[in-house]
């Protein structure tokens, strides 16, 4: 009777706990990316301009927005190396466009999150590589939180040149922030 009610209570937790896990799970998806352009990252001055709008739902959710630069990850690891080592500073600048207005909307870089520190306008952040996967390497630029729905725009601008960048292919990225399970 022990053995009966000690295999019954263990298949009604797995019949609940099965369920659960795909919940649990870490997903190698990537969020859908709002807006995207490529950005030559090897001279100063070079810059792009990403529109793209935010959602109700997106406000809803109360989770940050980040601009981001993703790029064929390098044998070497060198440009990896300089970006972890606080190296490679750009302008950002975010927007919300409204009747023909633009009003900036605060950031943060990896430096402003340790120090709890915004950026309002167009600022200097360093990029904080956020990680690798064999393939490409993931760089956050910053995030931000968007006031409201509606149209927005993000510019990335080089501020020096970046000799370790010839050559390789940058994509700027405007997407919600995602954990890499790192």
């Amino acid at each position: 009777m022990k053995r009966c009610m000690s295999r019954v209570l263990a298949l009604a937790v797995l019949a609940f706990v099965v369920p659960l896990l795909p919940a649990c799970s870490s997903s190698s998806r990537l969020p859908e990316v709002l807006a995207s352009a490529p950005l030559a990252m090897d001279k100063a001055g070079a810059s792009v301009s990403v529109d793209f709008n935010v959602t109700e739902s997106d406000i809803a959710t109360k989770h940050r927005l980040m601009v981001a630069l993703d790029f064929p990850q390098t044998k070497s690891m060198k440009l990896e190396d300089s970006i972890q080592h606080g190296n490679v500073p750009v302008e950002l600048e975010i927007v919300y466009l409204t009747d023909g207005n633009s009003i900036p909307i605060p950031t943060q870089d990896d430096g402003g999150v340790a120090a709890h520190a915004w950026k309002n306008g167009s600022a200097t952040a360093n990029l904080h590589l956020y990680a690798t996967n064999g393939d490409t390497s993931f760089v956050l630029i910053a995030g931000f939180y968007p006031t409201k729905p509606g149209s927005y725009r993000a510019t990335v601008r080089t501020i020096k040149d970046q000799p370790l960048f010839a050559g390789i292919n940058g994509i700027i990225k405007v997407q919600p922030f995602y954990n890499t399970g790192e």
